[in-house]
Formats: C-alpha cells, structure tokens, sequence
C-alpha cells in the first residue's frame, strides 16, 4: 500500500493488543492483506475504467476495509479449532471481489438514478420560481440527506454522536480507540465519502 492508504495494521488496529485473543491469526491476517493489496488494486482500476486510479481505489479500499475487519471478527468470536481456512489469500481475495461487485452494482444504481434527476435548465427554472434562501436550504437539507445515506454504519454512529454533542475523547471511549485514531478514521471516512459525492455530482 502507498503512504497515502491505510495499511491493514490501522486497519485492525483494535484486533492487534497484547490482551486481545488470536494473535497469531490475526497477525497472518495482516500478512497477507499487505501482499494481497496489489491484486486488490489491480481488480479495482480494471472493473473501473472510466475512473482514475485513485477515484478506483477509493471504493475498493472501503470494501477491503469492512472484509478484513469482518474476519477479523469472525477470528476472534471464534474457538481456535474452528477457525480452519486452508487458504487465506484466497478467501480473502474471494470475499473481496464479492463484497466489490456487490458494491459495483450499488454505486450504478445511484449513477441511473442521478440520470434521472431534473436538468440544469429545469432546475435553474426552479430556481427562479421559488425564493433563492429556501431553495439553498432544500438544497443543503438534500445534500446532507444524501450524504448521511452514503455513509457506512461506523461513520454515521460518529456523524450522529457529533451531532448530539458528544465529544471525541467520549466517542472514542465508546468505540475502544485512542482519540486520534476515532478523529483520523473519521476524517479518512470524510474524505472518501466526498470524493465519491463529488464524483457523483
């Protein structure tokens, strides 16, 4: 992984503690999501040839994110003689590409729909039509809305305990992580969310 992505440690950073369970798993985990991460990013740029490299990778590394985490789950729920995967890497990749055609098929839904909304001209006659103040407060009223639906569940719980006053250190006390890392992930979440927003747009 590049300096700019997240590396699977960050990821699983709340799987990785000396008081935590399955360390050995765990750490194969990480292994082989690090050396899984090229194919990963390959498959992303060629199921999307329309996009630049980073918009492509943006939607994979949000996919990749939730499959290692869930196995990570999975691992630690799990007694030691019933986790029993003969081959990692392919699990991992097979679950990947899943979850990633899955997410594929979600993301052109929205596209088909964003067709179908009202053009430019037919809005600026809307525009026109109706007071400028109420029709900018529809119109950041619907993009938060949509914004909101487009968030994963983690982000959406931080979004809301933001919105009802809680602060990051209770957040982050909340979630088992340090106040940095709720901030930061938060942040990174932001900041895919917009890019994927923006391309939309």
């Amino acid at each position: 992984m590049s300096s700019r992505e997240l590396g699977p440690e960050w990821v699983l950073a709340r799987f990785i503690s000396p008081t935590a369970g399955h360390q050995d798993e765990i750490s194969e985990l990480v292994v082989v999501a690090r050396r899984l991460w090229p194919r990963i990013h390959a498959l992303a740029s060629r199921e999307q040839p329309e996009k630049t490299s980073e918009e492509a990778v943006a939607l994979a590394s949000e996919v990749w994110e939730g499959v290692l985490q869930s196995v990570a789950k999975t691992i630690q729920r799990s007694n030691r003689k019933n986790w029993q995967i003969k081959n990692t890497e392919a699990y991992l990749f097979g679950t990947f590409q899943h979850r990633f055609n899955r997410a594929l098929r979600k993301e052109r839904r929205r596209r088909e729909i964003m067709w179908r909304l009202p053009t430019g001209r037919e809005l600026e006659r809307f525009r026109q039509a109706h007071d400028s103040k109420a029709l900018r407060d529809l119109e950041q009223s619907i993009q938060i809305n949509e914004a909101v639906r487009s968030m994963d569940e983690w982000t959406r719980k931080v979004w809301a305990a933001r919105l009802y006053g809680y602060s990051w250190r209770e957040i982050a006390l909340h979630l088992g992580l340090t106040e940095p890392q709720a901030k930061l992930r938060f942040r990174y979440a932001i900041g895919k969310l917009r890019a994927r927003l923006g391309r939309a747009a």
